[in-house]
């Protein structure tokens, strides 16, 4: 077993000495004699000159008696590092000296184990007197001194977390980088390198500006904050929570991560009376709406919806069979939206409707679409707000005009004029007035407004319900609204209760009423009543989404960098043992071990590993992609078009589009071509209809006709 060393102190080696003194030294010079005499009577002057006399002739026990010398306290010479040389000098000669010599040695008790044992002390000592000193230049003297010692690792663990502890005292993104540059195999260096990205995220964004949070994603689009960037973008550029404000979202910032939030979120306002009609107009106003499995398209009113058509310089419509029913009379048209279409004539904007009767006469310089029976238009430079009988509910003297795009009920628009925002009832009567850097719109009988740089709440008689105390908000679209205060997240409800504190990286929208929570990273969820109801466990990365949370009552998390699927009470329906996964489009779910292949909800594997991306299945087929190439299988796995294509889309209506060679086709679900891959474009507009654009030529192609209805080329 191997000896554990400690710290001798001077006395002990005094006994050694003493007992070396009474040995006989008539082998060695006189000087090595006279300097253990001198040394036994503490002349350190005279024992020191004598060894070093020795040192030439009987180097190992001169260099032994004057590493004892420098290595006790009690005289002048007192030295750790000349006591460490010279007991290496001492084992050095030792080790290099013959028998005879370490015989007469031996007499004055000089042996290698005491030799190490001295060293072992010196050390020690060494040791002992960085640790008193606690500064990370002592911890690096003894690193660099006595590298070959046993204690070096835990004298850079000491002196790694002193110099953590000074960078988190400093608290500054340089700080963590140096930190990170100096030790980079510091156990801490993890940790500080998520300081470090998190100080750099809250320096560069402390002013909380949109400006600032576009800076920072441009400049650092690996950081693990991105997201979180990403975050307030896109609060900030949605404030007001109306489709418009969400469409030009997407349209500037298409790779933000929250795009699929705000089209949920246009999908939500577009659809929110839950009609056919209201299901058919979200087609019709937004053909590119990316979730498409999500409208259930009425084949019966196919036949009779409308499509925006251009020939020879003028804007008309046709039904989804090719017929005309507008013929192409307008410098422009906008689609069908509540029953009406925004047209250009002679540079003024009017609406019609499907019968091509002019509903409002064109008298504005821009209008907007109806929603839920109010459209914005604007003459002069100002706004106004208009219903669809054309009766102008607020004059054309605003900056700005908005409105939450909620129920008919609790509808309330704000407007603003001269710098001063008014809220206004669906009859346009002046609800309060009041003076705020910034305001939004009424959800749930509150709207936020920012004050000093601080947020609170109204109510509809302009009375402060919630004092301006946070810096950031959003608006009531759910019992509890997330509330941002020194740059944490919590939750609060309509009457200003906290309902979770402001102590959270990140809290995300609710979905199916609950929403991510995140801290020190790791999330969990919270519900509508603000219980954690899925503990705050599970691996945060960038990786990973959380942004959409439940689907279907399942969440996708991490674990060990492992995925699976939670429900909502918390309890794993999918274990974690995937490399990544998607949530269930149906009975199957795809998941990825190596490669991807697809699941059940009992875990049982039912498509084999075999893909290198799957997606989910629609209409019972899915795509997937092997070695860069793009098929389709069904749900037995059967290859339904093998992997040839270099692109393509999900199957929508029994039709897909395909690229292949550069060049766009449309396919049906047999893998049959109803059009060859030889057009420059093909995309889908409202109802499914797609446009096909071919050397300059534009023509419409009915999946549900499986032929072209249309042709600017000649109908």
């Amino acid at each position: 077993m191997k000896k554990k060393f400690s710290v001798f102190y001077y006395k002990k080696i005094l006994v050694g000495f003493a007992l070396a003194i009474v040995m006989p030294l008539t082998s060695f010079a006189n000087p090595l004699k006279k300097g253990f005499e001198a040394l036994q009577a503490f002349n350190y002057f005279e024992a020191k000159e004598q060894f070093e006399k020795a040192m030439k002739k009987n180097t190992a026990g001169a260099a032994y008696g004057l590493s004892t010398i420098y290595y006790r306290t009690d005289n002048p010479f007192s030295n750790i590092d000349s006591a460490y040389k010279y007991i290496r000098i001492s084992i050095s000669h030792y080790k290099a000296s013959d028998l005879k010599e370490r015989e007469e040695l031996k007499k004055l008790s000089i042996t290698l184990l005491a030799i190490n044992e001295l060293e072992e002390n010196i050390i020690a000592r060494a040791f002992e007197n960085a640790k008193t000193n606690n500064d990370i230049s002592s911890f690096d003297w003894f690193i660099k001194t006595f590298g070959s010692s046993p204690l070096k690792k835990e004298a850079a663990k000491l002196r790694n977390s002193l110099a953590f502890e000074n960078a988190k005292k400093i608290n500054t993104a340089q700080a963590y980088k140096e930190f990170i540059t100096n030790f980079p195999s510091a156990v801490e260096a993890a940790d500080a390198k998520w300081l470090y990205e998190l100080s750099l995220y809250n320096t560069l964004t402390n002013q909380n500006s949109i400006e600032t949070y576009e800076t920072f994603v441009k400049k650092y689009p690996k950081s693990p904050y991105r997201m979180q960037a990403e975050d307030s973008i896109f609060i900030f550029s949605t404030r007001n929570e109306n489709a418009l404000q969400y469409r030009e979202f997407i349209k500037k910032y298409p790779t933000n991560h929250n795009v699929k939030k705000a089209w949920e979120k246009i999908y939500l306002l577009a659809t929110i009376e839950s009609t056919p009609e209201a299901f058919a107009n979200f087609v019709f106003d937004y053909p590119d709406f990316p979730d498409k499995d999500r409208i259930k398209i009425d084949n019966e009113l196919a036949a009779i919806r409308f499509f925006r058509i251009q020939q020879e310089g003028k804007w008309g419509f046709i039904d989804s069979t090719g017929k005309i029913r507008i013929p192409c009379t307008y410098d422009w048209a906008d689609e069908f939206s509540e029953g009406f279409a925004v047209i250009i004539s002679q540079d003024e904007a009017g609406y019609i409707n499907k019968s091509g009767r002019m509903m409002i006469s064109p008298r504005f310089d821009e209008a907007n679409a109806f929603q839920q029976g109010f459209a914005i238009v604007k003459k002069n430079g100002e706004f106004g707000l208009i219903r669809k009988t054309g009766k102008l509910i607020l004059d054309f003297e605003y900056d700005d005009i908005s409105y939450n795009e909620n129920t008919e009920k609790e509808k309330v628009f704000r407007a603003l004029k001269n710098g001063v925002y008014g809220f206004y009832n669906k009859n346009g009567e002046l609800l309060m007035e009041g003076k705020f850097e910034k305001t939004g719109d009424f959800f749930l009988e509150r709207a936020f407004f920012q004050r000093d740089e601080k947020f609170g709440f109204l109510n509809k008689t302009g009375q402060v319900v919630i004092a301006p105390a946070y810096d950031w908000t959003e608006s009531f679209r759910n019992p509890l609204v997330r509330v941002k205060q020194n740059a944490k997240f919590g939750l609060i409800d309509t009457a200003g209760k906290i309902i979770l504190p402001c102590e959270y990286d990140n809290i995300d929208n609710f979905y199916e009423g609950f929403a991510a929570v995140v801290k020190d990273k790791n999330f969990g969820f919270v519900n509508l009543k603000g219980e954690i109801i899925v503990p705050i466990k599970y691996d945060y990365t960038p990786e990973i989404s959380i942004s959409n949370g439940f689907k279907n009552g399942l969440a996708k998390v991490e674990l060990n960098k492992k995925r699976g699927l939670l429900n909502q009470k918390g309890e794993v329906v999918i274990p974690f043992e995937y490399d990544d996964i998607r949530n269930f489009s149906g009975e199957l779910c795809a998941a990825k071990k190596g490669k991807w292949g697809y699941i059940d909800v009992n875990k049982k594997l039912k498509i084999n590993f075999l893909y290198d991306y799957a997606w989910d299945f629609s209409g019972g087929i899915a795509r997937i992609k092997v070695k860069g190439k793009t098929g389709y299988i069904n749900k037995k796995g059967e290859a339904i078009l093998p992997p040839t294509f270099e692109e393509g889309t999900d199957f929508k209506n029994g039709v897909a589009i395909v690229i292949l060679n550069g060049k766009k086709g449309i396919i049906d679900s047999s893998g049959k071509y109803l059009i060859a891959c030889e057009m420059e474009e093909i995309t889908e507009i409202k109802n499914s209809m797609l446009r096909i654009e071919q050397n300059g030529s534009t023509s419409l192609y009915s999946p549900f006709l499986l032929k072209l209805v249309w042709s600017d080329a000649g109908h």
